[in-house]
């Protein structure tokens, strides 16, 4: 048995190559996500441990507000007599306060801000050539108007000493003259790709901190004798509870994986795809194999009618599949290889840096990743090896096709999960709170799949339909016969095209309904003409931005400007008001919460605010109601709640307003913002026009007062709601990339059916020949079958995922609900020019066929 499965094997090895190409693609991504995150993952362990090997014990005041988007938050500066207090611990041989926050934002010769991905952009205080720093070129900084910067940025901007370099950070934009570049001891420009400004001590003290006489943190060395640990508890012992201590390997190990958080993107985006490549797979193998067992089950019967067994007929074919899986398993892993050592390369290109390691294999992880594909391949060719066994020998031998069978039991199977996920979406619907998102999720995964059970039912009624519009000839109907001759296996053909394109539906609903909500309450809820602020700040001021609100300290650095700005728009003629609102991140008992200072006289017509609020008194906050009924708390009562500089405070609840998608959570007096907020500048500017006012004129001036701040722009209503949609835009078509890449793999579903179905009636092929068909009706009859199953895929998966994406939209609460007609339409199309592509080489074998060979075929 074993014999004839190798050599059958090798008999369909190109039918099961196609099989097996989904496998290669879903183990490719997982070796991929495994051996790049790895491979950089030691590199920056191997940067990190050495760059901090100095370092017996950091210390560091306790940041109480995280970042929002689950990365680390701002944290308060440590007052420079907590290093006197530190140097008096006994076991301590010197102390030494340190400046390093991420925040420096360069800019470059063509004026606009030099960007890292991933990387921090820190502004340092000079303390020479220390620790493993070591300068390249000129000295360090001695004057108030000076800088050193790292060999990274050097580069990244083409910077030269004796230049002059201007830098954002919490103050306005300033200019500095480039006195040194420096590099690192083991020869690197930047650790993992970062930018460095080094300022004098005060300059960075007040620049990057907000402060003089402060530091980021402390570092402390040890008296010979004394290990980090020990010195540790002394230090935590001397400090309380109110300082983060860490020896240096903790500070190697956090740092590293503050440098790795973006890894964690990439392998989810890989791992993401292997999944779905794999779950299309199983679809396409097990279609594969069923076609393959109905075309031998007479070779199967014969070994049956010998003395085979049961279990030795499943064996062959699991033999089979096994060999597919482990082969394209080790194509895969080969390819994923592939794949990490390019997404190494353009890390370090990205960086400017080269890791400290060489491409580093993780056997066992990839062992994993075989299995894993193997695996794959033998629960999908399940089903068939063990139908094949238990076919009646007699039977097998007088038929050499797959008998029909009912639908009814497929079809009550179908109905069950369908009935039960549109129970799921219709509770979803319901205020049950946070089940809801369970109930949705669960109801449209059965859904899924109940239809994917259900198409071969609706095939019957829905494939004679869609034929009518393909065509009418005689080809064209045979072609429309032939789809709907077997209803199992144009079910399992289209089920991939279902589910991937279900959700390509679903997407693109969600989306453009999200995009609606959004442009209509950018719009709606301002009264303002004109905006001023950064890149996304207003889309997340009141929480509605993707990916939550930004912090100031948090690598993703909020954009600010002067105050000064304010007042000066003011005074443009043809300017009734203009306002300024501050922006940070607070802590709720519930998490993190964006919010906002502000004069609220001035700002609620602005902002449209119902509940007429006013301005808080100092130590009083104005909190919108859906925050309120959340913590349970009212009008007149204490909120505590932890800001980023103070900490965790108790604050009078002096009022309450409707949160509007340009405000959000608590609302602070604006004296206040220097002792609460990380930067005392306001991120963003309304500005109303007077009646009559020349809209360009006062455009162009208000421009004009942020002009030497490339981060920060004045726009109108019609281009702040086109922000605010361009933020699920950028979403939308990442998830289109990772379904496209899916949709691909079931169309290659389509291609090997019509390859085998091909084969399959060669007989029959051969008589249509030899009754008088031409070439050109054989390829039309082909090409008809292909296309009809890509529409019949395309329609079930398009109407579900519209249903499924009506759902996300109204358990989303969003204002607006919109179909994307124009795009499902694209999708319909698209799926007829890719079933025009599946059919390119069936057709053109289906016409190449030899009349007389084809009628002795059996």
């Amino acid at each position: 048995m074993l014999k004839a499965a190798l050599k059958g094997l090798l008999a369909r090895k190109m039918r099961l190559t196609l099989a097996g190409f989904a496998v290669v693609l879903g183990v490719m991504a997982v070796s991929a996500a495994m051996v790049t995150t790895t491979t950089i993952g030691s590199g920056f362990d191997s940067i990190f441990a050495s760059t901090n090997a100095d370092i017996d014990v950091s210390v560091s005041m306790r940041s109480d507000v995280d970042s929002g988007i689950g990365g680390k938050g701002f944290t308060p500066p440590v007052p420079a007599s907590a290093v006197g207090e530190i140097e008096k611990v006994a076991g301590v041989r010197s102390a030494r306060g340190q400046v390093s926050v991420d925040g420096a934002r360069p800019v470059g010769h063509d004026g606009k801000v030099i960007s890292v991905q991933g990387p921090p952009r820190s502004g340092v205080a000079w303390h020479g050539e220390t620790g493993p720093v070591r300068l390249r070129e000129g000295r360090g900084p001695a004057a108030a108007d000076e800088v050193a910067i790292n060999g990274g940025l050097a580069d990244r901007g083409g910077f030269r000493v004796g230049e002059t370099i201007d830098v954002l950070t919490l103050a306005p934009r300033r200019s500095f003259r480039i006195v040194g570049i420096y590099g690192y001891s083991n020869g690197r420009g930047s650790m993992g790709g970062d930018t460095q400004v080094a300022f004098t001590e005060p300059v960075a003290q007040k620049l990057m901190l907000g402060a003089s006489d402060v530091y980021s943190s402390v570092t402390v060395t040890a008296d010979p004798g004394v290990s980090r640990a020990e010195l540790k508890k002394r230090v935590v012992r001397a400090l309380g509870g109110t300082y983060t201590v860490r020896t240096g390997d903790e500070v190697a190990s956090a740092t590293a994986a503050d440098g790795k958080a973006f890894l964690e993107i990439v392998r989810m985006v890989l791992l993401g795809f292997s999944g779905l490549s794999l779950l299309v797979g199983i679809f396409l193998i097990l279609n594969t194999f069923n076609i393959l067992v109905a075309q031998r089950t007479g070779e199967l019967a014969l070994m049956s009618a010998l003395g085979a067994r049961r279990r030795q007929i499943i064996g062959s074919v699991l033999v089979e599949a096994s060999l597919v899986g482990a082969a394209a398993s080790v194509v895969g892993i080969g390819l994923g290889i592939g794949v990490s050592v390019l997404l190494k390369m353009v890390m370090e290109a990205n960086s400017g840096t080269a890791l400290p390691v060489g491409l580093i294999v993780p056997v066992p992880q990839l062992a994993l990743a075989f299995v894993l594909g193997v695996g794959v391949t033998l629960v999908a060719a399940l089903l068939p090896a063990v139908k094949a066994s238990r076919v009646p020998p007699v039977a097998a031998m007088r038929a050499s096709a797959a008998e029909q069978r009912s639908l009814t039991r497929i079809t009550l199977l179908g109905a069950v999960p369908m009935v039960a996920g549109i129970a799921g979406v219709v509770a979803s619907l319901a205020d049950i709170g946070s089940f809801r998102w369970v109930a949705l999720a669960g109801g449209v995964v059965l859904g899924l799949f109940g239809m994917a059970l259900l198409t071969p039912v609706l095939s019957r009624s829905l494939l004679p339909a869609l034929g009518r519009l393909v065509g009418w000839s005689m080809p064209s109907r045979l072609g429309n016969r032939n789809a709907a001759r077997n209803p199992r296996r144009t079910a399992i053909t289209v089920s991939t095209l279902v589910i991937t394109l279900g959700l390509v539906g679903g997407v693109s609903v969600t989306a453009q309904s999200m995009r609606a909500d959004l442009s209509g309450n950018a719009t709606r809820d301002l009264g303002a003409d004109l905006v001023i602020s950064g890149d996304g700040v207003t889309a997340r001021a009141g929480g509605g931005g993707i990916g939550g609100p930004p912090s100031a300290a948090d690598g993703r650095v909020m954009p600010t400007f002067s105050a000064s700005v304010i007042d000066k728009a003011r005074a443009v003629p043809g300017v009734s008001l203009a306002v300024a609102q501050y922006v940070d991140t607070v802590r709720l008992g519930t998490g993190s919460s964006p919010a906002a200072a502000a004069d609220l006289s001035r700002l609620s017509p602005v902002l449209k605010l119902k509940g007429s609020p006013k301005t808080p008194a100092p130590g009083s906050v104005v909190v919108d109601t859906t925050t309120l009924s959340k913590l349970g708390l009212h009008v007149g009562g204490t909120i505590h709640l932890a800001t980023p500089r103070a900490g965790w405070r108790d604050f009078r609840i002096a009022g309450s307003y409707e949160a509007t998608y340009l405000l959000r959570g608590p609302v602070f007096n604006p004296s206040e913002v220097p002792g609460l907020f990380v930067s005392n500048a306001p991120a963003i500017g309304y500005v109303q026009l007077s009646a009559g006012a020349d809209a360009a004129a006062v455009t162009r001036a208000v421009s004009g007062l942020v002009a030497d701040n490339p981060e920060v722009t004045v726009q109108d209503q019609t281009q702040l709601a086109t922000e605010a949609a361009d933020q699920v835009s950028i979403a939308e078509t990442m998830l289109y990339v990772l379904l496209g890449l899916s949709v691909v793999i079931g169309l290659l579903g389509i291609v090997n059916t019509m390859a085998l179905s091909v084969l399959e009636r060669t007989r029959e092929l051969g008589l249509l020949r030899a009754i008088g068909m031409r070439r050109s009706h054989m390829v039309q009859m082909v090409v008809t079958e292909s296309v009809l199953m890509s529409l019949f895929g395309a329609v079930l998966g398009l109407v579900t995922g519209v249903a499924a994406g009506v759902a996300v939209s109204k358990v989303l609460g969003l204002s607006a609900l919109e179909i994307p007609w124009g795009s499902l339409a694209v999708f319909l199309g698209l799926a007829v020019v890719a079933g025009l592509l599946a059919a390119l080489a069936p057709s053109t074998r289906a016409a190449r066929v030899n009349v007389l060979s084809a009628i002795a075929y059996e």
